[in-house]
């Protein structure tokens, strides 16, 4: 497994997502267009938790889990916005601070060891059985890419045509 590569890429696709954030408004955040389930926020939410929950959990190092437990509320699988009910989600600014965080620190936590084998292998569909936390690695790397085209058909949809310019909130006084 070239452990470089993967690390790399991680970064690379992790930069884009903050893009993503610093590209969308609070307001903008929480919208969910007609034929969507999710809104751009729960997208967010739903990539820094798989990641931390996947690799973590692959190796049974679940107690190195660094995110509030309502995260799993909020953005686990089959949750959306429709279910949050008394949860509040977090802002765009604390998901972009723990978005920017997290690579480092898988970086450092696993850094010599995407050869390792899991507890067990983690199952994609009939065919697919992923062993090594190199190979986990990769797919979270691969689902961070398909949320993010997620967002963009999100923006898109919205009507918003500069999807990467940077927007800044205004305060009200």
């Amino acid at each position: 497994m070239n452990e470089h590569m993967l690390f790399q890429q991680m970064e690379f696709i992790r930069m884009r997502t903050l893009a993503v954030v610093d590209a969308t408004s609070e307001h903008m955040a929480d919208k969910v267009p007609e034929g969507f389930r999710n809104s751009i926020r729960w997208n967010l939410g739903h990539i820094l938790l798989s990641q931390e929950n996947l690799l973590y959990s692959f190796v049974g190092e679940t107690d190195r889990i660094s995110l509030p437990p309502e995260y799993r509320e909020l953005f686990g699988f089959n949750t959306s916005p429709e279910t949050w009910d008394s949860l509040t989600p977090p802002t765009m600014s604390e998901l972009r601070e723990r978005l920017e965080a997290q690579p480092l620190r898988i970086k450092e936590t696993f850094s010599g060891r995407l050869d390792e084998t899991g507890d067990k292998p983690f199952v994609l569909g009939e065919h697919t059985k992923l062993t090594t936390l190199g190979e986990v690695l990769s797919f979270t790397n691969w689902h961070e890419g398909l949320h993010q085209g997620t967002i963009t058909a999100i923006k898109r949809v919205q009507g918003i045509e500069n999807l990467w310019e940077k927007v800044e909130e205004r305060v009200k006084k």
